[in-house]
């Protein structure tokens, strides 16, 4: 089932069956099988014997559950109701019983019932998304539209991605005549809803041809474009368990557990790339970094290195294993990686804006300067060498007239506090301080709470009322 094999799911339960023909489970699993294959006749019959036999609470209330839903869908609500009800006495801790018969009875227009049983799924589960979605439909036939509009919004929150809450919501926002609030939920629900059948036309591709691999791939990017990393995950796991030698699968999963945080589990994948492929560069870069975010470091330079080793074009890798030797106070070797990278990429700006950096560390000020003017030289919009440059000369004081110039550079190319506050700070060396205050004040407006900033501005009025 958790495959997408439903013919070789329904004969396992039904080879179940033929071992113990009083097992109520299977044959609500069995139902569950059908109700995927859409062939609700055949899911029916199988809750509905389900119920004939000696059975738990549990599996008895799941088989009036799954009636009720079949019951529902079909319009026969009497059937649905009785059954949903009968759901509620056996699972009174779940959510979904009365969630099922809140729906049910908005059909039959039972609106304070529904209410209610709104209320009772959401009370035993907060984070139940279509209880708040229910409540709303009920405020809103109620003509209650501020407390549709909540529970709407509620709904949203807690998930995103189903289309039809943003549609209620902009026809709630109609009526209370917020235009812009309506356009923009229509325009929310226009996207998800072309999400929707999008994914739901991969879902009947894969019934036809559970292991093709082309579908499950697009249904995973289909999830990727609306930003649905969970079902996206999921796609992709089922993918690899259905075809464990694809390599994209493991990277694709790789990128997109880093994305949420899942880094044991790309760890995994990764791995797997290089099992199946020892010489993928990109996995051993990935590899690299993930061990180094968990500070160790040994496992990190080889990974690094090795990655350097198979694909010694993928920059990527020498500014990760330079910044690792940086994290182990190893400047040394972090400046022998540079450069190697500006040997071989020799217009890489950024590659000798981070050697500049590194020889101001070790105190190799002349080496710096070389460094920051070569990033320059190559990359005549490099903010960050401008700015390194200023401030180097500023700390020295040398060449001040040359910093204020190259400061100036800096922030008209990409203005931000850190830029700001190294103008302000040549300013202060030149003994301009009515244009260095004017700087680190527009530098503590983009980040009021830098303390360091607080401190030059006391620094500069303090000079300029000496």
């Amino acid at each position: 089932m958790e495959l997408g094999l439903y013919a070789e799911a329904v004969t396992a339960f039904q080879n179940v069956l033929q071992l113990n023909p009083q097992h109520a489970e299977a044959y609500c699993e069995l139902g569950a099988v059908y109700r995927l294959q859409d062939k609700t006749n055949d899911a029916a019959d199988a809750y509905r014997h389900a119920l004939t036999l000696q059975a738990s609470p549990e599996t008895r209330g799941v088989a009036h559950l799954s009636l009720a839903r079949i019951y529902h869908s079909q319009g026969k609500f009497a059937d649905a109701e009785k059954h949903a009800q009968n759901a509620v006495l056996l699972l009174p801790k779940a959510a979904e019983p009365f969630l099922r018969l809140g729906d049910i009875y908005v059909q039959r227009g039972k609106l304070t019932a529904a209410q209610r049983a709104y209320q009772k799924a959401i009370a035993r589960d907060a984070s139940l998304a279509a209880g708040y979605h229910g409540a709303g439909r009920v405020a809103f036939m109620r003509n209650r539209l501020e407390e549709a509009v909540q529970f709407y919004q509620r709904a949203i929150e807690l998930a995103p991605y189903p289309a039809e809450p943003y549609y209620n919501l902009a026809i709630a926002y109609r009526k209370l005549k917020r235009g812009e609030a309506a356009k923009s939920q229509l325009a929310a629900f226009r996207r998800l809803k072309t999400y929707q059948e999008r994914t739901h036309r991969y879902r009947r591709m894969l019934q036809e041809h559970p292991n093709a691999l082309e579908p499950r791939m697009k249904l995973a990017e289909a999830h990727l474009k609306v930003g649905n990393h969970e079902k996206a995950i999921h796609t992709y796991q089922i993918a690899a368990a259905l075809h464990p030698e694809s390599l994209p699968l493991y990277h694709n999963l790789g990128g997109l557990y880093i994305q949420s945080g899942q880094f044991a589990s790309a760890i995994s994948a990764f791995q797997r790339v290089i099992q199946l492929d020892n010489g993928d560069a990109e996995a051993y870069l990935h590899l690299g970094w993930l061990h180094a975010r968990q500070r160790q470091f040994a496992d990190a330079v080889s990974y690094l290195q090795t990655a350097i080793e198979k694909n010694n074009a993928l920059t990527a890798a020498y500014y990760g294993l330079a910044e690792v030797y940086v994290q182990q106070g190893k400047h040394t070797d972090a400046i022998e990686i540079y450069r190697e990278l500006t040997r071989l990429h020799p217009a890489d700006a950024q590659a000798w804006v981070r050697l500049g950096v590194l020889h101001i560390k070790m105190e190799k000020f002349q080496e710096a300067v070389a460094a920051f003017e070569r990033a320059i030289a190559v990359d005549e919009n490099s903010a960050d060498a401008y700015n390194n440059l200023a401030w180097l000369y500023a700390t020295r004081g040398e060449e001040l007239t040359r910093a204020g110039a190259l400061a100036e550079r800096a922030v008209a190319l990409a203005e931000n506090a850190a830029r700001l506050d190294t103008l302000a700070y040549v300013y202060y060396r030149q003994g301009a301080y009515a244009a260095a205050e004017q700087a680190i004040l527009r530098a503590i407006a983009l980040a009021p709470n830098n303390s360091a900033y607080s401190a030059r501005l006391k620094e500069i009025r303090e000079a300029k009322k000496q």
